[in-house]
């Protein structure tokens, strides 16, 4: 059996159910996600939560940038029996939805407005679930395909995962509207359980896959990993890592404290929900088409810095709500912006990282590349309700649109002829 994974054509119909099992798993990827964050903040804030307690809850975030504790365990053990049943991959991924469902049904539970302590609890351990799914999700992905189909992969994940925000995003909120948030919550638990029933029928093993659960046992299968892990990060130059961990911290920063924008600007949950969850899915999901169709023209520098200008200008519109107060159509052209830019953004970093971390041990290399890209974001979020309290909306906006600058600047660069960089190792998988 090779070390490369055979990938058909991107028009046969085997790589056709590896895009549609990609599109299915970004939709897992990105269900919990809003259900611990954004939309988690809408209900703190309906209970009477402080915006610097909404602050420091948004550190539940930072379990996607630890991954990379968990890759190299998934990338090394196969799950015992149910791994040899289910394949490897397959296994960690249904094992971590299993206890993201959970979760959100501990979730379901609390109330923040009388047991934020719970709560808060919950969010944490559904957030953990969440990143160990993301985890097996983007080993599992990168090892699908080779790096020539990556694109296309990407551009399904990121239309599964923007349906999975519409979902968690405008679902929850309407559901919320009628039952209630425990309802609203139980709801998305019952949705996250049956995703892990697909997940057995429709996401294929890979090839790798099946290797390494006859190969890899021991401590010796674990220390593999990790001295893969440690040859990318000796090859790989350190302004290439910076560019990973700046480049959407603008974004990062903003989400946050945009629901308690829209909350103290009096915005009903279905005027959020019709603008913000809906039409701004819808937009995001041409974002991300948008993504794909750019990386197929254009180098991936190119696309990056076109992201990078994009999301960043997006925080301006959030300084211009803020002065505008309740519009509709202010608020409609923010989020026209704003779900296009981090989508085109989105799809150009993951395609980025997908090419760095084609290798043997890919759930390592991705885990690490992208806890590099999330937690420096995530760190300074956790202090962005200090921010608003002693700054106000508009100048906190105007500040986290600043912070696209340093990340710009490390896509300019980059080499022009570089169509995303590789490690030595990366190149001769490819």
């Amino acid at each position: 059996m090779s070390d490369q994974p055979s990938s058909a054509s991107p028009g046969s119909g085997r790589f056709g159910l590896k895009r549609f099992a990609s599109g299915m798993l970004g939709y897992a990827s990105g269900l919990p996600l809003l259900l611990v964050g954004s939309t988690f903040a809408f209900w703190l804030r309906e209970s009477h939560v402080s915006v610097q307690v909404i602050g420091l809850l948004s550190w539940a975030s930072i379990a996607y940038s630890l991954k990379f504790l968990i890759a190299p365990v998934m990338d090394a053990y196969s799950l015992g029996p149910l791994g040899r049943a289910l394949g490897r991959r397959r296994a960690w991924i249904l094992a971590a939805q299993i206890c993201v469902a959970t979760g959100l049904a501990a979730m379901a539970f609390g109330d923040p407005a009388t047991n934020l302590a719970l709560a808060a609890v919950a969010c944490f351990v559904t957030a953990g679930a969440s990143a160990a799914q993301d985890a097996a999700v983007d080993g599992w992905r990168v090892e699908a395909a080779g790096p020539d189909e990556q694109g296309l992969l990407v551009a399904a994940y990121q239309l599964g995962y923007r349906l999975a925000m519409l979902t968690a995003g405008a679902g929850a909120l309407y559901l919320a509207d009628g039952l209630g948030w425990i309802g609203a919550y139980g709801v998305m638990s019952a949705i996250m359980a049956l995703v892990a029933l697909l997940t057995l029928t429709i996401v294929p093993a890979t090839a790798r896959d099946a290797e390494r659960i006859a190969t890899g046992r021991g401590a010796a299968a674990l220390a593999a990993p990790i001295r893969d892990l440690m040859a990318l990060v000796a090859t790989t130059p350190l302004t290439t890592l910076a560019l990973i961990g700046l480049y959407r911290v603008p974004d990062q920063l903003a989400n946050v404290m945009s629901s308690p924008l829209y909350k103290d600007l009096q915005f009903t949950n279905i005027e959020i929900a019709n603008v913000t969850k809906i039409f701004g899915v819808i937009l995001g999901i041409a974002g991300a088409f948008l993504g794909g169709f750019l990386l197929k023209s254009f180098s991936v520098r190119t696309v990056l810095i076109i992201g990078i200008v994009a999301s960043s200008a997006t925080n301006l519109f959030y300084t211009a709500l803020a002065a505008t107060g309740h519009s509709i159509a202010m608020l409609t052209a923010t989020i026209s912006f704003d779900n296009v830019a981090s989508a085109v953004a989105g799809t150009a970093l993951i395609a980025f990282m997908s090419k760095l971390a084609a290798s043997e041990f890919s759930a390592t290399r991705y885990a690490v590349l992208s806890s590099i890209y999330a937690l420096p974001g995530h760190l300074l979020a956790g202090g962005s309700g200090f921010g608003v309290a002693a700054v106000g909306y508009g100048p906190y906006f105007v500040i986290t649109f600043l912070t696209g600058l340093p990340a710009l600047l490390l896509c300019l660069w980059l080499p022009r002829e570089s169509r995303g960089p590789k490690t030595a190792a990366a190149e001769t998988a490819a």
